[in-house]
């Protein structure tokens, strides 16, 4: 992947949290979009011109509207070979590949694995979803900003939707439960995430964009350490 064309520009990066939602992120002065999973059933999201895309195990390849949005828009699409389990083999991705008529990679992201986590957790690249994945290959290019939303976790109630799929609070099929308490929990894990933006070059970059929600769980960290600016606060709230 060419990171050139990203020097000294603007990426905004779009998950499933809540706060893709809440914020007026269109506001903002962006030249390239990211996005992930079943981004196409946001229409805010589906009308952007989308440069990278990232897909998930669980993105159904045989619809129509994702398959004809990537072959509008011809992004970079990628899948992480630890978390596709191998659905690259399977005939339903080769045919979606055809479909596309666009190149799909496998991205090995580089992550600091030398990164120590309080009482020697694991570092949070598989744990906590693929936008944290975007927002540090973000990091490795020379963008002067990055902003990102969708990147929440929970509210303590579960209460909050999804943005992407409207689904409110956990489904069945989470393995994850806890909110807090656990070295494992929603809390942890989004903390952890949170903590590990701070040893990647540049990360005063980033830019929050569901900083202050109640699901926010990296507020805390980004407040300290990249909060928004009053530019960007009053452009999307």
């Amino acid at each position: 992947m060419n990171f050139d064309k990203y020097t000294d520009k603007s990426i905004l990066i779009i998950g499933g949290g809540t706060s893709t939602l809440d914020v007026k992120w269109e506001n903002l002065d962006y030249d390239y979009v990211w996005t992930c999973n079943d981004f196409y059933l946001e229409p805010r999201v589906l009308s952007q011109n989308i440069d990278l895309f990232a897909l998930s195990f669980t993105n159904d390849l045989s619809t129509s509207v994702l398959r004809s949005k990537l072959k509008q828009d011809k992004p970079f699409i990628y899948y992480d070979k630890l978390g596709y389990r191998g659905k690259e083999n399977s005939i339903e991705f080769k045919e979606f590949h055809k479909s596309i008529e666009t190149d799909i990679f496998e991205m090995d992201i580089p992550f600091n694995e030398a990164t120590h986590l309080p009482n020697g957790r694991k570092n949070p690249k598989t744990l906590s979803g693929i936008t944290f994945r975007l927002i540090n290959l973000a990091l490795l290019t020379k963008a002067k900003n990055i902003y990102f939303v969708g990147f929440d976790g929970w509210n303590k109630e579960f209460s909050n939707m999804h943005a992407f799929t409207k689904k409110v609070g956990l489904k069945d099929s989470d393995t994850r439960r806890d909110y807090e308490g656990t070295d494992y929990s929603f809390m942890t894990v989004f903390t952890d995430s949170y903590n590990y933006f701070l040893t990647m070059p540049d990360y005063r970059r980033l830019q929050n964009l569901g900083e202050g929600q109640d699901y926010n769980i990296g507020t805390t960290i980004s407040k300290e350490h990249f909060p928004l600016t009053k530019e960007v606060h009053e452009k999307i709230r």
